[in-house]
This record gives structure tokens, sequence and C-alpha cells, in this order.
């Protein structure tokens, strides 16, 4: 009896053997009939993966000692922020400063084009009007140059863009350099 129990054992084992070996060779013959449409990798872009923004500088010389700083914000779709012309106490509004020195004075208030219009904005943390900036816009901030001797002082363009909420604070760079002057943005 012993000896049928284990011939049992042994065929039934055997058994188990050949459909593993049969599973294994069906997969990997199944593996190399894959469409050639199916092993190109497919990629995804979204706007959450995209930069939400993009910011040009550029410094236009207006006539003698005045000059005019320009800064471009083209902004992605369904991406936002708060004009400086919001009238509500707004944290992440638009703002450009340029650190205090004697060699350079702003002459008039920011421009911005397109201006942005007021809207109402029923989200919890706005819950009034607000001018949101939603398409690519110019702002041009109008400087006075007060001395020949070359310089170099900082800035700061921030702003907190959305939907994503975050505080953006790009650093600038003025310098006047024999008779030129230029912006850059610092560290890039």
């Amino acid at each position: 009896m012993n000896r049928l129990l284990m011939s049992m054992l042994l065929i039934a084992s055997m058994g188990c053997q050949s459909n593993k070996q049969q599973t294994v060779a069906l997969l990997a013959s199944s593996a190399t009939v894959v469409p050639e449409h199916l092993k190109t990798p497919i990629v995804k872009y979204s706007a959450v993966e995209a930069e939400p923004y993009e910011l040009h500088l550029k410094m236009d010389k207006l006539e003698n000692d005045r000059y005019d700083l320009v800064v471009r914000v083209n902004l992605s779709k369904g991406c936002y922020y708060v004009s400086p012309h919001s009238k509500g106490d707004f944290s992440g509004i638009f703002t450009l400063t340029i650190k205090d020195t004697d060699k350079l004075e702003k002459t008039a208030s920011l421009i911005e084009t397109p201006r942005s219009v007021e809207e109402y904005d029923p989200h919890p943390f706005v819950d009034g009007y607000v001018n949101w900036v939603r398409q690519t816009t110019t702002y041009n901030q109008q400087l006075k140059l007060t001395g020949e001797d070359n310089f170099k002082v900082s800035g700061m363009i921030q702003f907190t863009i959305e939907p994503r909420c975050t505080l953006e604070q790009i650093p600038f760079i003025i310098s006047y350099e024999n008779g030129e002057m230029k912006v850059a943005i610092d560290g890039c």
C-alpha cells in the first residue's frame, strides 16, 4: 500500500511540474507577441507638472538718465496671481521691490498691461473682490539714474502663484557699468 501511495504522489507531483513548465512557456511566448504600439512608453503631460509661469526681465533706455524696467509674466493655462492693483488685504500680492540706493530711484508707479479687472471671488479665503491676473501681463517700472558711478543693486519680484499656492520669490540684479544699465535674474 505504501508503494501504491508513493507511486500516486510521484505521478501527481510530475503532473504539477509539467503544468508549471507549460504556464511558464505560455507566459514567455505571450510576452514575445506584444503589439508594437504597446512597446512604446507612454509619456503624460499635465498642468501640475509643468511650470506655472515664465518670467522675463529687460531694461529699456527711455531718455538721458531715465530707464524702464520691464517684467513680463507668461502664465500657463489655469494659473493666476493677485494683481498689485487689488484693493483688499491679500498676502502674496505681486510686488516689485528694489533695495534702497542713492544711485537709482523709482519715478512712477508700477504699470500693469493689460490692466487686471476686479472680480468677485466666493472662495472662503477671499470672499470678496480681487484683481486676479489670469493672462500674460507686462509690468513697467520707470527708473531714474541719479549718478554716473558704476553700481549693482538687488531687487525682488514676489507673488503667490495659484492654484499651486506657492510664494514665488525671484531675485534680480540691476547693474550700471560703463554707461550701460542692465537687469538679470540673480542666480540663473
